[in-house]
């Protein structure tokens, strides 16, 4: 059952409880949404720190997801998460709220592009985590051709879904091994938002001082490959990408039928 607006406010209002006098911390930019710290609103990458930051990309899924996604709500309340702007309709909503503040919508399919180039001026490792392993291994080759002296590897763990305990812990070991093996720098995740956010939550303190950080993705590393188009930049800059990538993928036409709910608390500034 998708969550009540009454559930949705009683998570939100819960933790915005739990942050108390720590929001200032939290979000050193001073923007919120529905409990959760907007604290990148410009710059790229994440400074580094003594923790493995988790960064995730907040979307109108991924915000209507938080009342039933305990590991989001754990998440979001660590020292250690990073939360930028992935939508333009949050955009909009978030520049309404907070008219003075600087603003830029900062999405996983163009960051991955920007992380590539960091790593490779800075001589930093990356790994990619996720996809299968055909449209990985094309993700690579296409960061490979980009950046001729980036140093990137890939890993696919088994597919796996969160309600089967013992496979999803097969996987994260799994990850974990990967990314013990290859030592990165950086690990750019496209398991889905649930299973990102889950494997953040349990592999993020084990890489303290190993990992700068952990990036939920979502499908960057479908963009990369080809696989998935972004849309036009008017269409980016329209609010419709989702239109289109309802018509590149008609399976996700109920997922934007799920997101439309949001709609009526944007404009209002129910959030």
């Amino acid at each position: 059952m998708p969550p009540s607006a009454t559930a949705y406010a009683a998570v939100s209002a819960e933790l915005a409880l739990r942050a108390g006098d720590a929001q200032a911390a939290a979000s050193p930019a001073g923007l919120w949404f529905d409990g959760v710290p907007i604290t990148e609103t410009r710059a790229f990458p994440p400074e580094p720190a003594a923790q493995c930051w988790v960064y995730l990309t907040l979307n109108a899924e991924i915000a209507l997801s938080l009342p039933n996604n305990p590991a989001l709500q754990r998440l979001v309340q660590q020292p250690r998460v990073r939360v930028s702007v992935d939508g333009q309709w949050l955009w909009w909503a978030l520049r309404r709220k907070y008219p003075q503040q600087p603003l830029v919508k900062l999405s996983g399919s163009d960051l991955i592009y920007q992380l590539a180039a960091h790593c490779e001026r800075y001589q930093r490792r990356l790994l990619l985590l996720g996809s299968t392993p055909q449209l990985n291994a094309r993700a690579l080759a296409k960061l490979r051709q980009l950046h001729t002296s980036l140093q990137v590897h890939g890993f696919s763990p088994e597919p796996y879904r969160l309600d089967d305990a013992e496979r999803t812990a097969s996987a994260e070991a799994a990850a974990l091994s990967a990314i013990r093996t290859y030592e990165p720098d950086f690990v750019v995740m496209g398991l889905g938002a649930d299973k990102e956010q889950h494997m953040a939550l349990e592999l993020a303190p084990q890489l303290d001082g190993h990992v700068a950080g952990l990036l939920c993705f979502g499908g960057a590393i479908d963009m990369v490959s080809g696989q998935v188009r972004r849309a036009a930049p008017w269409m980016q800059v329209a609010g419709l990408e989702s239109l289109y990538r309802v018509w590149q993928q008609p399976r996700r036409f109920p997922r934007l039928l799920r997101v439309l709910r949001i709609v009526p608390r944007l404009l209002t500034g129910g959030y």
